[in-house]
């Protein structure tokens, strides 16, 4: 939707219903579920063994591994507990409602921005 289409009275209820979304993500982002740092990868892997099946394609795994930088590089954990990796969902949702709620506050200031400039007159003598 865009805003310069809209007549002030239009925006405002916008505002007013991005303002509803916003109060939700922020009690969501207020109170987080238990996490851990990292995304989660399912790995497949080869051995090493020559005589091993996984030289010839048929690779090991599925592994599930947190990744996560350490002083510039990636740190690759593997996990085998639904405990963990459920915390590192619950990490990557909470970003993802990070990011949601800064696309709502950049939208609510677009639309300010567009009231503010077609109330805004130049004045001259």
């Amino acid at each position: 939707m865009n805003s310069e289409n809209l007549k002030p009275d239009e925006i405002k209820k916008s505002i007013f219903d991005l303002l509803i979304r916003h109060e939700k993500l922020i009690n969501k982002l207020l109170s987080p579920d238990p996490m851990i740092e990292g995304c989660i990868h399912i790995i497949y892997k080869k051995c090493g063994n020559p005589k091993c099946h996984c030289k010839d394609g048929k690779l090991h795994g599925p592994y599930t591994a947190i990744v996560r930088k350490q002083n510039g590089k990636s740190k690759l954990t593997y996990v085998d507990k639904l405990d963990i990796i459920d915390k590192a969902k619950a990490y990557k949702k909470y970003n993802k409602r990070l990011a949601s709620l800064r696309k709502i506050n950049e939208k609510i200031f677009s639309y300010l921005r567009y009231l503010r400039d077609i109330n805004t007159t130049i004045y001259e003598k």
